[in-house]
């Protein structure tokens, strides 16, 4: 069996992370038309703003930064090597830990967070976010983005830890699904090694009933043929109603939002069908929109499984923290065979 490679995942996260940041909430026919994957691609610039905060996607923002997606990963990381309960507070404190290094080593806090940028700027606390996603009908992706840790402990706390970390910021039954099938899927394929044509049947045994419209979304993704195959109207599947519409975001254009379920259902297509990572990378970008958590678990997970030699050079070479993710890949790694 090929052992899980904690280094790559945590260079694929990241890579995926900082690549689609730079064209996160583009539309996918504008991708598809000025992204070749040739170099990085900063387009930030062009997300529609509000009128008070005119800067919101740009400010403290460069160039193969890595996100809130890489951030909160290594947050589930280090929560988990601290050998402590893990509840939601805990994951809250390591959340916010490794926000404020980024502060100390920059100077300021990253670009993103999504309604965690709330709690950190002090403008609600965790409770109000809590209630804010509790009542949503669709709650955000960052759930989906954080979960691939939890694919890695014993397999008895899969479910549980996964439903902790949706819990902490998330509240929500689809929320909950949406981690367990990020850390169920981590799990089957690196763990299991299972065979990627079964990924989604596997993970659906392990949330089926807890949300009827994530049931059957699973179900018609599971029906979807392979990327070669996969018509216009068949990203409707992927991606939900498109363009985007409200109060999903960024409504108006072409891909998949800030959604957990949908952002859930892309990964698994993915992982699915493509045994390429850079494949992988291509394919999540090019679906558009909120690209970079997509990318991001995708392209961590291929990379354990396949490698980052597909991967261009450039990518590899400019990913924001080897050092520090060489470091905690290796802590990571004793921690699972322990």
């Amino acid at each position: 069996m090929k052992p899980i490679n904690f280094q790559d995942i945590l260079l694929g996260v990241a890579i995926g992370d900082a690549f689609g940041a730079g064209i996160e909430f583009m539309d996918r026919d504008w991708i598809r038309n000025n992204v070749d994957f040739s170099r990085f691609v900063n387009a930030r610039y062009r997300i529609p703003a509000t009128a008070n905060e005119p800067d919101i996607f740009t400010r403290n923002y460069t160039a193969w930064d890595y996100t809130d997606d890489t951030e909160m990963t290594l947050g589930v990381i280090h929560a988990l090597l601290s050998h402590k309960e893990f509840t939601q507070d805990l994951l809250i404190t390591y959340w916010t830990n490794e926000y404020l290094k980024g502060v100390k080593q920059k100077g300021y806090g990253r670009n993103g967070h999504g309604s965690m940028r709330w709690v950190y700027s002090g403008e609600k606390t965790i409770s109000e976010v809590r209630d804010f996603q509790r009542n949503t009908n669709y709650p955000g992706n960052a759930p989906v983005m954080r979960a691939i840790p939890l694919g890695l402990v014993p397999e008895n706390k899969i479910d549980s830890y996964a439903i902790i970390n949706a819990n902490a910021t998330h509240p929500h039954p689809k929320a909950r699904v949406a981690s367990i099938l990020i850390a169920r899927a981590t799990y089957y394929l690196l763990v299991k090694q299972g065979n990627p044509a079964e990924l989604i049947l596997y993970c659906q045994e392990h949330v089926k009933g807890v949300d009827t419209e994530t049931d059957f979304l699973l179900q018609d993704i599971n029906n979807l043929p392979g990327p070669e195959q996969l018509l216009e109207e068949q990203y409707q599947i992927l991606c939900g109603p498109q363009p985007i519409q409200p109060p999903r975001f960024l409504p108006g254009i072409k891909g998949v939002p800030s959604d957990a379920m949908l952002t859930a259902g892309c990964i698994l297509y993915i992982l699915k069908y493509i045994n390429d990572t850079f494949a992988g990378l291509r394919f999540a970008i090019n679906l558009g929109g909120d690209v970079d958590s997509v990318a991001s678990v995708c392209t961590g997970i291929l990379a354990s499984r396949y490698g980052l030699s597909s991967l261009p050079e450039f990518m590899i070479a400019n990913v924001e923290g080897k050092i520090m993710i060489e470091s905690i890949a290796g802590e990571w790694e004793a921690y699972f065979e322990r």
